[in-house]
């Protein structure tokens, strides 16, 4: 995943995983679309990735400014559900909760293809 600090990792996306996969979707205003994400950041860089359980997280905004997207893996999904009732965690989702009502749902990954390998520009 790129993360915002320039870093570049993949997370794994395995039929035959253990992580439990969840897609949230946040829908918001093109105007908000920008505070969102950096809310959403900081919420990720200072707790969510330090709670047990933790695997890894992609962010992705759409073009149009009116949805972002986090495709999030943790160990098991009571790790998740664990992390969501923390109390340490609601200072950064209050201010997430004045900009959009969030959907959360736990997902098996039932397909996952990668390319052999990436087709070289020239």
């Amino acid at each position: 995943m790129n993360d915002h600090t320039g870093g570049t990792t993949m997370p794994q996306i395995d039929v035959d995983g253990t992580c439990a996969t969840f897609i949230n979707v946040f829908p918001t205003r093109p105007r908000d679309q920008q505070k969102l994400l950096d809310l959403l950041l900081s919420a990720h860089e200072n707790v969510i990735r330090h709670r047990p359980g933790y695997v890894s997280s992609s962010f992705h905004r759409s073009v149009d400014g009116y949805l972002i997207v986090d495709y999030t893996q943790w160990e098991r999904r009571e790790d998740f559900e664990a992390m969501v009732r923390d109390p340490a965690v609601l200072p950064y989702f209050a201010p997430i909760g004045e900009l959009t009502t969030g959907e959360q749902h736990a997902y098996d990954v039932v397909f996952s293809h990668e390319a052999a390998s990436l087709p070289t520009a020239g």
